[in-house]
């Protein structure tokens, strides 16, 4: 998603809708611009879930013809996605909020290849480079014997022309190496058959554990000398 602001410069339109979230009981207002915040866990993270499509679709607004197909995908599978995690967190469930879960993943299953190009990692990126600037090197290199019988529009014409079919190939090696195969994106496929089986995912949290686990074990750890420091956290506690 914030290559997709980026790439269409809508940044300032969703920091600003992002700061402009009006305090509301039971929902914590975020208190930086969205690209200050340098990691979201936790209650921070159940909070952007509530309201980043609200803010996405504000950040999309005043958009003209062109722009305008290329957010109405993304903005359907963000809210796919946002209404199958608050689905997913309910209490309780029956046979059609299963329903409604699995149909949610497929809309946003439909959907996600609008965000493929934006998850191009360096080392993904260096390949098509590569092959771009050979690509150059060599048509530099080649005669311009046939270049210089046409006028001075007609090479501009074709200097674009060379210019849009590599940025073009370049885009295409990129697609085709972007894939979304990864353990996380693989879980979502079993929140409905986990749900039917052992009942609410909220039960299942590890929300307290990490929280313990801040408070028993790195607090204790600050505290010791760092010298055989499982013993002293574990004698802080038994005293």
């Amino acid at each position: 998603m914030e290559g997709l602001l980026k790439k269409h410069k809508r940044q300032q339109a969703f920091d600003d809708a992002w700061n402009a979230i009006p305090p509301y009981p039971g929902l914590s207002v975020p208190k930086k611009a969205y690209r200050e915040v340098t990691q979201l866990q936790g209650k921070p993270m159940r909070n952007l879930v509530r309201w980043i499509s609200a803010v996405l679709a504000s950040a999309s607004r005043n958009l003209d013809s062109s722009q305008y197909h290329n957010y109405k995908s993304p903005l359907k599978c963000v809210s796919a996605l946002v209404d199958l995690s608050l689905v997913a967190q309910y209490r309780s469930n029956t046979p059609d909020i299963l329903v409604y879960m699995e149909r949610y993943l497929q809309i946003f299953h439909r959907t996600k290849d609008i965000f493929l190009e934006y998850r191009t990692s360096k080392a993904r990126r260096a390949e098509p480079n590569c092959q771009d600037r050979d690509l150059r090197e060599l048509r530099a290199n080649q005669p311009a014997n046939k270049a210089r019988h046409n006028t001075a529009a007609k090479r501009r014409r074709l200097v674009d022309q060379e210019r849009l079919e590599r940025a073009n190939e370049q885009a295409h090696l990129i697609w085709r190496e972007n894939d979304f195969n990864f353990i996380k994106m693989h879980y979502l496929s079993h929140f409905a058959s986990c749900v039917g089986h052992f009942g609410s995912i909220s039960m299942y949290s590890t929300e307290i554990g990490e929280l313990a686990h801040e408070k028993q074990i790195k607090d204790g750890y600050r505290r010791s000398n760092k010298n055989q420091a499982a013993r002293q956290i574990l004698s802080q506690y038994g005293h």
